[in-house]
């Protein structure tokens, strides 16, 4: 009985509490569950109705709400269970142009060997060179033959040597690059051009800017009479209109032997800009008995800020100079070896003036011949008889025997000085 009276009890409390709750409750928790499920974050939760496979929600910024392109997504699983899928977040992405790829490789590209035009851009390597299209490189590995051409819009076209190149022409200059360019590479580069009565000739010839960074490179010009000049490494160019082209020398071995027997001249180095030597070492030779003999030159500036560079211009008649500048020549520093001679000769030729830096000591600037040497540095690399610096206006022998005298006369003071003071004990 009392089991009977507490189950009715229960029954009671429950029909109680049945009549308290409102009928409008059950009415909002049907249309509840009807909506599709959310949360707070506003990501789209995945159920078994369809879903928009165009667009959906991400999650909402700022108060405003994100539409990102993305695939349609799957129904779910038939047993109704429910999956969360998180849209991660993703830039707006609005009228958005093209994206525009620029090549890299040069538009012209050839070598001449044997007679035989080399299309390197359709064929990229040979047993004697390759050419990377991607970094527009070209690697030269004991390569025989008569020209380099290239022209290129894009980055600097790079010459990267290996072994032993030569490349010898009689058609102006071996290598022709209407780009700027780098030389480098542990390797060695043999170009020798001919000008003829419409080419400049010589060995290199950029028609931009060309940076030297390493490399040995042994360098012939020849001219042709009174027409063309011979020129061992030219940047820019004159045919028509000055284009102008920087030299930089950031290293290497540059040796350079130009000759005109006649009137156009000879010129070992020249850039239609500046000319900066910042390091290395340059030999230049420059020979036209009867015209300009000019070493290294620069139409704007030309700054020596560093190496060893020896130059010797010769001009039995006519006009002889080691350093010329249409503009300014600048030396802040290296070793400079400058000797010229012929009916007018001058180691240094400007337009505009001619600055050294205090470094050198008093320099003769109208000199024929100087050996410049910064005061700190002993070396005295290379033997000169005479020199308008004052601080190296002697030979080297001349001047290591006079520091040997001097030595020996402090040695013969100590001694004598030691022996009166035995004498005086």
């Amino acid at each position: 009985m009392k089991r009977i009276s507490k189950f009715l009890s229960l029954l009671m409390v429950a029909a109680m509490l049945s009549m308290l709750i409102p009928v409008s409750a059950f009415a909002a928790g049907e249309a509840v569950s009807e909506k599709e499920p959310t949360n707070e974050l506003g990501l789209v939760l995945v159920t078994t109705e369809a879903v928009d496979t165009e667009t959906v929600v991400t999650e909402e910024t700022a108060g405003s709400t994100e539409i990102a392109p993305r695939p349609a997504v799957a129904t779910a699983p038939a047993d109704n269970s429910m999956e969360v899928e998180v849209v991660s977040e993703q830039p707006v992405i609005a009228n958005l142009e093209p994206e525009k790829i620029e090549t890299q490789a040069a538009t012209y590209l050839c070598l001449t060997q044997n007679g035989v035009i080399i299309d390197v851009l359709a064929t990229n390597s040979g047993s004697d060179y390759s050419y990377d299209t991607a970094a527009n490189e070209l690697t030269l590995n004991n390569f025989v033959g008569e020209k380099l051409d290239v022209e290129s819009t894009a980055v600097p076209f790079k010459l990267v040597l290996l072994g032993t190149n030569v490349i010898t022409t009689d058609n102006g200059f071996a290598v022709k690059a209407e780009a700027d360019m780098n030389a480098s590479g542990t390797g060695t580069l043999i170009a020798k051009g001919q000008a003829t009565p419409d080419l400049m000739g010589g060995g290199i010839n950029v028609v931009g800017n060309l940076v030297i960074d390493s490399g040995t490179y042994d360098i012939a010009a020849v001219g042709y009479e009174s027409s063309s000049s011979a020129v061992g490494i030219l940047a820019g160019n004159n045919a028509e209109d000055i284009t102008p082209g920087n030299l930089t020398i950031n290293g290497g071995n540059i040796a350079v032997t130009a000759y005109n027997s006649d009137y156009a001249g000879a010129f070992g180095l020249f850039a239609f800009g500046d000319l900066i030597v910042n390091s290395g070492n340059i030999d230049v030779f420059t020979d036209s008995p009867t015209s300009y003999s000019r070493g290294i030159g620069a139409y704007d500036e030309l700054v020596f800020n560093g190496g060893y560079t020896v130059v010797e211009s010769i001009a039995d008649h006519g006009d002889a100079g080691a350093l010329f500048s249409y503009n300014k020549i600048i030396i802040n520093n290296g070793i400079l070896d400058l000797c010229t001679s012929g009916a007018v000769a001058k180691a240094l030729v400007a337009e505009g003036s001619i600055d050294i830096s205090p470094i050198y000591g008093d320099v003769d600037r109208d000199a024929t011949c100087l050996y410049l040497e910064p005061l700190s540095a002993q070396t005295f690399k290379k033997q000169h008889a005479s020199s308008a610096n004052p601080k190296t206006g002697v030979d080297t022998s001349t001047s290591e025997a006079a520091v040997a005298g001097a030595v020996l006369i402090m040695l013969i003071g100590l001694a004598v000085a030691v022996g009166k003071r035995e004498a005086q004990v």
